[in-house]
């Protein structure tokens, strides 16, 4: 199993009214325990906690440690990670394939 990490940068236009998305990064990643390594311009840090023959725990690590937050993700599912921000920032897609 692989667990496939896309990146998306996003954001406003106030002055203009528009609204542009970019992918910084798409890259997979082996399912091992530990942490994954930095990609991307998110600068977010994400960790595999554990790994099962179907699944694997996710955890994504903030500076503010309210913040973190762990998924189960099952191999064929897609979540998606969308911080809070009003004008812009980065979202993330999982993928275990």
């Amino acid at each position: 199993m692989k667990l496939k990490i896309k990146e998306t940068a996003w954001g406003i236009n106030r002055v203009a009214g528009g609204y542009r998305e970019r992918v910084t990064a798409d890259l997979c990643f082996p399912c091992e325990v530990g942490e994954i390594p930095d990609f991307g311009k998110g600068k977010r840090h994400f960790t595999v906690d554990e790994v099962t023959e179907n699944s694997i725990s996710l955890s994504v690590h903030c500076a503010d440690p309210k913040y973190n937050k762990t998924w189960t993700i099952n191999k064929g599912e897609e979540i998606t990670y969308r911080p809070r921000s009003f004008d812009g920032g980065y979202f993330y897609e999982f993928k275990l394939i």
